[in-house]
């Protein structure tokens, strides 16, 4: 069989690990890997093995053989130069440049894809475009998924994203590509900024958008409603900060949106 150069350094690591557990056999033959040197698996209090000068000096070698091994065999790979990963140099040496480049980049991104602001105070922002001439309007039945966060980033629920599980068979799987929810457009099966930001989009576009509580879960009598005991948990903590407990007043937090489109009919 022909080995390659990889398989061959590899092969080459292995044997000098096999050839270290040797020597710690032939030190403590009562050791295990899980045993310090010296001490019996099953030790006690009463039951310690002290090495003596001889074991001590025996020690003293295979601790030294086991990293001049070691060493070798880190030597014997960068000189193939097959396990070390090729340096990266950085395109910015101090904070000011690396602070310039990232100024840059966020520039670049707001111009090619800017935030859209709805009415309501929706925003979104759009992370993967669509396909097809057909798009969401007045009186469309769509599929779709979702995921929702909290302001703060906490993830609630979702449906489709493959990030809960659904019973299949009587098994449980993840919910990616086999859940949706289909929606009829202007009937409240979304929150209003939640239509408002679906009109447009096309089969397989993603945005993600902050929805304000003022056009968020009240207007569409909290649906679409979670499934999971987290996700139900969740909702209502959420209606706790809208309406405000104890010594906290009401607070009107945002939720986070990812939607995306698997199909429309008009």
């Amino acid at each position: 069989m022909k080995l390659f150069k990889t398989d061959k350094i590899i092969l080459l690591l292995l044997l000098s690990l096999l050839s270290v557990h040797n020597v710690r056999a032939l030190v403590c033959p009562k050791c295990t890997l899980r045993c310090p040197v010296g001490v019996s698996l099953n030790a006690t209090k009463t039951n310690v093995e002290v090495p003596n000068d001889e074991e001590r000096f025996q020690m003293d070698n295979f601790l030294l053989s086991r990293r001049s091994t070691m060493q070798t065999a880190l030597a014997t790979a960068t000189a193939f130069g097959t396990f070390l990963p090729a340096p990266v140099m950085a395109k910015c040496t101090d904070i000011e440049s690396c602070r310039e480049i990232g100024e840059k980049k966020v520039e670049k991104d707001m111009k090619e894809n800017p935030v859209t602001i709805l009415d309501g105070g929706v925003r979104y922002k759009v992370l993967q475009r669509g396909i097809g001439d057909a798009i969401v309007g007045d009186g469309s039945s769509i599929d779709m998924i979702y995921s929702i966060s909290e302001g703060g980033g906490a993830y609630m629920y979702s449906q489709g994203f493959g990030y809960e599980k659904i019973d299949v068979g009587g098994k449980l799987q993840s919910d990616l590509g086999i859940d949706s929810l289909r929606v009829k457009m202007g009937q409240k099966d979304v929150p209003v900024g939640v239509e408002q930001a679906l009109i447009g989009m096309r089969k397989g576009e993603r945005r993600r958008l902050e929805l304000p509580p003022n056009v968020g879960f009240d207007t569409s009598n909290w649906k679409p409603e979670p499934t999971t005991r987290r996700g139900k948990a969740s909702i209502t903590g959420y209606k706790r900060i809208l309406e405000g407990f104890g010594s906290q007043p009401p607070f009107p937090s945002m939720t986070i949106w990812d939607i995306e489109v698997l199909s429309i009919k008009k």
